[in-house]
């Protein structure tokens, strides 16, 4: 009887591996969703970030497979949470640190960086897309595997203390 009992416990473990082995994994997509920020607080982008501040999103880009002569273009959502209009300046970053493997980008990476409007004027209340473009030149050698540039975004009509917020883009070369 114990022979039988272990026998049936036997194969229901393999059919339940051979199940688990024919699933196949979820396609990952290049640029995976990730969280936005909003004045420097991480949310969950599943949640409606607050009409009454500035925000952008995503806070991170993941570029895989980049190689030179590539070309990546992304967008980077800016909300003016202000009652009144303003002006935002959006530009390259060299960043402050850089997690994990990463490293900080040869000085060259802020030429390839191109930012559709830099100086956009956004009304109250207002959220437009500003595109970002990463376009690395044929003939530029790779300094590093992975590296990470910012890009940032600042309201400036906040006076002397300006608020910075960035988006992280992460990038893997090929």
């Amino acid at each position: 009887m114990k022979r039988i009992l272990f026998v049936v416990i036997g194969v229901v473990l393999v059919l339940g591996l051979m199940a688990g082995c024919a699933t196949y994994p979820e396609e990952v997509p290049l640029v995976p969703p990730t969280s936005a920020f909003t004045n420097g607080a991480i949310q969950d982008t599943g949640n409606q970030p607050p009409d009454d501040m500035n925000w952008i999103s995503p806070g991170k880009v993941n570029v895989t497979y980049f190689r030179p002569g590539a070309r990546v273009e992304y967008p980077v959502t800016v909300h003016n949470g202000n009652d009144t209009a303003c002006s935002f300046a959006v530009n390259y970053r060299y960043p402050d640190h850089v997690d994990g493997d990463f490293t900080k980008p040869d000085i060259k990476v802020q030429d390839w960086v191109i930012v559709a409007d830099m100086t956009p004027l956004l009304a109250p209340r207002e959220t437009r897309d500003i595109l970002i473009t990463l376009e690395m030149p044929e003939d530029a050698g790779m300094f590093a595997p992975q590296w990470e540039f910012w890009v940032s975004v600042m309201d400036m009509s906040q006076g002397q203390v300006k608020t910075e917020l960035c988006v992280r883009w992460l990038i893997t070369m090929r």
